[in-house]
């Protein structure tokens, strides 16, 4: 009898280990590069990161890796008290031991997840512009043609897609917060593409738009009842849905310059939290890590870094083999667009220029919270002058003054040394209710050509012109729905033409979004959104059956289409 009891208590113990499984450190990732920014999203709340190099590359070229980086790493942090006075802290850095606050997917409504529902969200949903036109144009479609020939259309993870489970092998949850934001033609609540929906960014406030690339997410810190191993903070059972854009406008050079996030937050914790602040953590590093200075500017809740001096790199254009930029490296803006800027703060990396400890990263939940309401890490308050550390005038901001101000508080007329910085802005939301929804919506902007040292060239101006667009609802922006004429044929060159192996595709002076290829059947074969930086093209058809296919580019000046026959 004690025997049989001791089995039935190991299977119950074994039983509910098997039904409570953590969630793991998210795996996903994706490139965005729909202008003039490559970038790497990622599924754990973080931005911007392989964890061994930075991928913000302003104007990458084909050398890929190779380019410098203007951001390290970056992501969401959040942090606030419950009723019991326990710190609710969810943060990301650079996930080093295998340590993490976020894991994929969407919560249920009673702010929990299971290890499966994480396994399975781990992964992006990516659409072009030129896709959501292509698919508009070609409608009515029947649903074979349409997940052939235009699966980010297909597989968007909309309220009720009745296609999703089919592509994914999972069902989508149902709440009344939705999941990925779409135009809903017929405005019944259901994404359903044959009906004529459509993915559309949705901002609160704002009209439908269609950029031309954007990819969706979703994360959040519930784990599966994981501990938050990076901040050592209380979850708070917040779902984050992330939307990351970019437009690619001729006429509009500054957001072509620009990539945007939007954070959906919905607290699904059962108590409210107070004095909850929320913002973003970010490492810019331009180019070298270790020469760059930062600033704020609180009138356009703007905070950005800008090389130290002249020449990136130490020593010289050098940095231990970090890709550096051979001229004046950019200026790199993060602009808060629907929030106020309520805190800036730039904590040191403490290995680097001997900075005093309570300026330098944290080391628990206590001292996060401190970084993310206002304070220094022991909680003494940011001061006026100098490194911001130990004056006499409690500041909001630091370095809140043009650097090329000589009568300015700034990192440059501070005459600070060499280091390693991060930067902190949060915005102060204050009581988070069950079920309340937040948004932080967020550009990430390079500016290139300043007047280094000191000098910020067109920075602000650049970002005055961001808040003013997105002020305007982004109206009069180019969006691949309202401009897409045709381009004559000879617009393409293409040889061999026929062809068994390789074609040679040149499109000369325009800017390609995509190039895909179609067989007689309608069929999409192939499909390339990415490395358009040349002239020209290489096309595999090796893998092609013999047939006619039409090739069809869509490009900032209109879509061309060219015949392509494959021989054996």
């Amino acid at each position: 009898m004690k025997n049989l009891l001791t089995f039935l208590v190991v299977l119950v113990t074994l039983s509910k280990s098997f039904f409570a499984q953590v969630c793991t450190n998210p795996q996903a990732k994706i490139d965005i590069h729909g202008n003039n920014i490559r970038a790497r999203i990622l599924n754990g709340g973080d931005l911007f990161t392989n964890f061994n190099n930075g991928v913000f590359f302003p104007n990458p070229g084909s050398t890929g890796n190779h380019n410098p980086s203007t951001i390290f790493a970056a992501g969401l942090w959040m942090g606030g008290i419950d009723q019991a006075g326990d710190l609710k802290i969810a943060t990301v850095d650079y996930r080093s031991s295998g340590k993490y606050d976020y894991t994929a997917g969407p919560l249920n409504e009673d702010g929990t997840t299971t290890a499966n529902d994480c396994a399975n969200w781990d992964q992006h949903f990516r659409v072009t512009g030129a896709e959501i036109a292509g698919f508009l144009n070609a409608l009515p479609l029947t649903p074979a043609d349409l997940k052939a020939q235009f699966p980010g259309v297909a597989g968007w993870p909309g309220n009720a897609n009745p296609y999703f489970s089919e592509i994914y092998g999972y069902d989508l949850p149902l709440n009344s917060q939705g999941l990925a934001p779409f135009f809903d033609t017929n405005q019944n609540g259901s994404y359903d593409p044959i009906e004529g929906d459509y993915p559309a960014v949705q901002l609160r406030g704002i009209p439908l738009f269609v950029p031309a690339e954007m990819v969706w997410s979703v994360f959040n810190d519930q784990n599966g009842g994981a501990p938050h191993s990076n901040s050592g903070g209380k979850p708070f059972r917040a779902e984050i849905q992330l939307t990351t854009w970019a437009f690619n406008c001729a006429d509009q050079p500054v957001l072509n310059n620009t990539l945007f996030t939007s954070h959906k937050i919905i607290n699904r914790g059962a108590d409210p939290v107070d004095s909850t602040f929320i913002g973003i953590w970010a490492d810019v590093d331009l180019g070298c890590s270790s020469d760059d200075y930062a600033g704020s500017n609180p009138a356009l809740n703007t905070m950005y870094a800008y090389n130290q001096d002249a020449v990136d790199g130490m020593p010289g254009n050098e940095c231990q083999g970090t890709p550096t930029f051979p001229d004046a490296a950019p200026v790199q803006s993060i602009t808060f667009l629907n929030n106020p800027l309520s805190k800036f703060i730039a904590p040191n990396n403490a290995g680097i220029g001997n900075p005093p400890l309570a300026t330098t990263d944290p080391t628990n939940p206590s001292e996060i919270f401190n970084f993310l309401s206002g304070t220094w890490r022991d909680g003494s308050p940011l001061t006026f002058g100098g490194n911001g550390f130990g004056g006499n005038v409690p500041v909001d901001h630091l370095y809140s003054d043009d650097p090329a101000n000589p009568n300015g508080w700034s990192m440059c007329t501070a005459n600070l040394g060499f280091s390693d910085r991060r930067i902190i802005g949060t915005s102060k939301y204050g009581k988070l209710l069950p079920g309340q929804i937040e948004e932080l919506n967020i550009a990430w902007a390079f500016h290139p050509n300043p007047s280094l040292p000191c000098g910020l060239g067109t920075t602000f101006s650049d970002v005055a012109k961001l808040r003013d667009l997105y002020n305007d609802d982004f109206a009069g922006v180019c969006s691949p729905l309202s401009k897409a004429p045709v381009l004559p044929a000879d617009s393409l060159t293409l040889f061999p033409n026929p062809t068994a192996t390789t074609a040679l595709l040149r499109y000369g002076a325009l800017q390609p979004f995509s190039l895909r290829a179609f067989d007689a059947a309608g069929r999409m074969v192939f499909e390339k959104t990415a490395g358009f930086e040349k002239k020209e093209t290489i096309i595999e058809t090796a893998t092609l059956a013999s047939g006619i296919y039409t090739l069809q580019i869509v490009t900032d000046q209109g879509v061309a289409t060219k015949k392509l026959a494959v021989v054996r």
